[in-house]
């Protein structure tokens, strides 16, 4: 109630022709989904942040922190497509110092080795447009695929050491970082090859033809401590379909990641020339 009599009471509710034509136009578009997503990242920022969003049931900072964050990485990133694509993006933000000093010595690293971000799409936010069909991991690199991982292993964890002090690491880190990082690593460099030996996609359904140049899609590659083998794929690496694979070339390895690299270019080179054979060894 209002006291004083210099101010006056607020005029009554009444919904204006404006806000009822808004409300008609927005009948169908509902969510949290429609905010912008500046507002979306500042909203899961704070739920990290216990001085903007302070919780009276914890008392320990540093459990209350890491509990936080798991509950951002495994709870709030189901919301929708846009909660895990900001979500995921503070959480590769926490991260990525951490991950990049685990990278070995004389091998290099880039955790986003393409410029296109999936929080740049205009469908993003847009009720009217369904982006349920595009997975979140389309166009994902080969290595931002490993730092997620990381992101996966490093949270569970940081959350088991809270709930117990005899809690082991294991064996998870060591692997990504003595396997699978170096090889995720080449195989985003092999975009960086002359395009009559390699080509980011196929846009045929069928499995590529055995011949050059090659799909980066439906490439991998395994290393031994000695070897580098490149395989092709009948079905694309990032699919959830098996198919069979093939040996292209197999070469012996040089100390960095680049120089491993350059031998597989000088195969490929090889086979063009028909110097080696599909599926050969390389010396």
């Amino acid at each position: 109630m209002y006291n004083s009599p210099s101010i006056a009471p607020p005029p009554p509710y009444a919904a204006t022709s404006t806000y009822r034509a808004y409300n008609r136009s927005q009948a169908n578009k509902k969510g949290i989904s429609l905010l912008p997503l500046h507002l979306v990242h500042r909203i899961l920022s704070l739920t990290l942040d216990q001085r903007s969003t302070p919780s009276k049931f914890w008392s320990d900072p540093e459990e209350e922190r890491v509990r936080r964050i798991w509950a951002l990485f495994r709870g709030l990133r189901g919301v929708n497509r846009v909660f895990w694509l900001v979500a995921t993006s503070i959480l590769r933000g926490l991260y990525l110092e951490s991950y990049l000093s685990h990278i070995r010595p004389n091998y290099s690293s880039d955790p986003f080795p393409y410029e296109s971000s999936h929080l740049d799409d205009p469908a993003l936010g847009n009720a009217d447009i369904d982006t349920t069909s595009t997975s979140v991991y389309e166009g994902r690199g080969r290595e931002t695929a490993i730092f997620d991982r990381y992101i996966a292993v490093r949270v569970g964890q940081e959350l088991r050491q809270v709930e117990s002090s005899l809690s082991e690491e294991g064996e998870a880190i060591g692997d990504i970082f003595g396997r699978l990082q170096p090889t995720a690593r080449i195989e985003d460099l092999l975009l960086s090859l002359p395009s009559t030996y390699i080509v980011s996609a196929t846009s045929s359904p069928s499995p590529p033809p055995q011949g050059l140049p090659l799909p980066q899609s439906h490439m991998s590659v395994t290393l031994t401590p000695t070897w580098a083998q490149v395989y092709l794929h009948s079905q694309p690496v990032s699919s959830t379909r098996r198919g069979s694979k093939e040996l292209v070339i197999e070469v012996r390895r040089i100390g960095t990641l680049e120089g491993t690299l350059k031998r597989i270019e000088d195969g490929l080179d090889d086979i063009q020339r028909r110097l080696a054979p599909w599926g050969g060894r390389v010396l």
